[in-house]
């Protein structure tokens, strides 16, 4: 399994690392002609550095590794909240090169995100601990495929690689090849789960306007008396305690609606209704009353 494993992260042209030291090449020439097609096939489906969100929902492997103490743990001890899982190995220049953001990524999300970087390493703790000891990465988990078999259930073209879990384990995002994980845009946003669909309905007198929202599907304008309208995507959710505010744009027009739960009564019907609601298109701001349908 090591050596099938090994062929696809050294062997395959387009893989971030293609380089190993000579220790770790002899394990992967053995079984070079069977393993390169498959990888040729893998990396066409990913370009390095993309974003790649045709596995979302897959649970995450339920494969063993190891920490340097020599305790076992799986990805669901980290069940509750997201996981970030980085592929790397020593010999890995881009890997070695974006742990630091990693690292750094880890402290900014401690609490809220785990980053586990799992060493792809074939001469295991022997070669990983040295690398630990003057890398002095403190904030994020290092663990060890000792089976060398995770690369090959996720179908990794090359090293880095990397997989964002969500709290229940279902796989989010994955990502071939290194990023500037802790600069802005670097940590691609987490989609926000859709909730209960939601109708809700506004009305504003002088200039007349109204303003239909159904959640995860589009928000509907009609201004200025229908001389203006503009369709844009609707947010996931809505949440209609409080005061609610969001903002799209289509590339044409730009819209930031905020509601509030209040009493509100249209100033041409004086019909009441449960919320008052401010809506900004395209900088023109319009005032008026909304309910859910």
């Amino acid at each position: 399994m090591r050596s099938v494993m090994f062929a696809i992260l050294v062997l395959m042209p387009l893989s971030a690392c293609g380089k190993a030291k000579e220790a770790d090449k002899a394990d992967a020439l053995a079984s070079q002609e069977s393993a390169a097609p498959a990888t040729k096939k893998a990396a066409a489906k990913t370009a390095t550095g993309s974003v790649d969100t045709s596995q979302a929902g897959t649970p995450a492997p339920t494969q063993t590794f190891s920490r340097e103490d020599g305790s076992k743990v799986t990805l669901a001890d980290f069940r509750g909240k997201p996981v970030l899982v980085n592929l790397w190995a020593t010999w890995c220049a881009p890997c070695i090169a974006e742990m630091p953001a990693l690292d750094r990524l880890a402290k900014a999300k401690a609490g809220e995100m785990a980053v586990v970087g799992i060493s792809q390493d074939l001469q295991g703790w022997a070669k990983v601990r040295p690398f630990l000891a003057k890398a002095k990465l403190q904030h994020m988990t290092i663990l060890l495929d000792e089976e060398g078999a995770l690369a090959t259930t996720l179908g990794a073209p090359g090293l880095p690689y990397t997989v964002l879990y969500d709290a229940d384990g279902k796989e989010v995002w994955r990502v071939n090849g290194p990023r500037e994980w802790d600069q802005p845009g670097g940590l691609p946003e987490m989609p926000v789960p859709p909730g209960p669909v939601v109708h809700f309905h506004a009305v504003g007198q002088e200039p007349g306007w109204t303003m239909d929202i159904a959640t995860g599907w589009d928000v509907e304008v009609i201004a200025d008396y229908g001389a203006k309208t503009a369709t844009f995507k609707a947010p996931a959710r809505l949440s209609l305690e409080g005061t609610s505010n969001f903002a799209v744009a289509d590339g044409k027009s730009s819209l930031a609606v905020s509601i509030v739960k209040k009493r509100c009564e249209d100033t041409m019907s004086g019909k009441p209704y449960a919320y008052a609601v401010t809506m900004t298109l395209d900088r023109k701001r319009y005032e008026g009353c909304g309910e859910v349908l």
